[in-house]
């Protein structure tokens, strides 16, 4: 037969701490959204414009303010184009809808090989995580333009089987803002697919 001895001070300390490891994680999520509110207002964006694409099926928010105009393109892979620009010209970048002909995973791994033969990029990396339930990339990379004139891209692809949604943000380098991120992911998070 074999006798534990626990130490009831170590396991009460124990306890302690887990318990507030869990208390600390639902405080975090509270003050993520009201993290995002107040960088959103820090930045003179109080209010969002709806726009409704393709007949009412998906619907996304942009800061009131920034312009946007809608493309269209030959072919069936772009379905929805719209590309926007913030009202201080800092911030441009563009909402489209593809037709899904392939995994989104092959998808990015392709464009990531087109692009690096296309473009001087630096600091490519892909993440992935859920946006309102939904599998989503974030592929982050600096890319030189013209001469010595870098931007930072932010792109969400958010996979929805036979669709994806693309939310892409560009940057010039010199302008660019942590706080930018924060506003990014609130833009994202108001898709709405019908």
């Amino acid at each position: 037969m074999k006798i534990i001895f626990i130490n009831r001070k170590k396991v009460g300390i124990l306890v302690i701490i887990v318990g507030l490891m869990i208390t600390l994680v639902g405080i975090s999520k509270q003050f993520d959204n009201k993290l995002k509110t107040t960088i959103l207002v820090e930045n003179n964006i109080n209010l969002l414009d709806s726009y409704v694409a393709l007949n009412g099926n998906i619907t996304y928010k942009l800061p009131a303010g920034w312009t946007s105009k809608e493309k269209t393109f030959a072919g069936d892979e772009i379905v929805y184009h719209n590309d926007f620009q913030s009202a201080d010209a800092i911030i441009h970048g563009f909402v489209e809808v593809w037709t899904a002909k392939q995994d989104l995973k092959v998808f990015l791994q392709n464009s990531k090989n087109i692009s690096q033969k296309q473009n001087e990029i630096k600091n490519y990396k892909i993440n992935s995580f859920n946006i309102n339930g939904k599998k989503t990339y974030l592929v982050q990379y600096s890319i030189n333009t013209i001469g010595n004139n870098w931007y930072k891209a932010y792109e969400y692809f958010i996979d929805n089987g036979k669709q994806f949604y693309r939310f892409s943000f560009f940057v010039r380098e010199v302008n660019f803002k942590e706080t930018y991120v924060a506003i990014f992911e609130s833009i994202v998070e108001t898709l709405k697919i019908n």
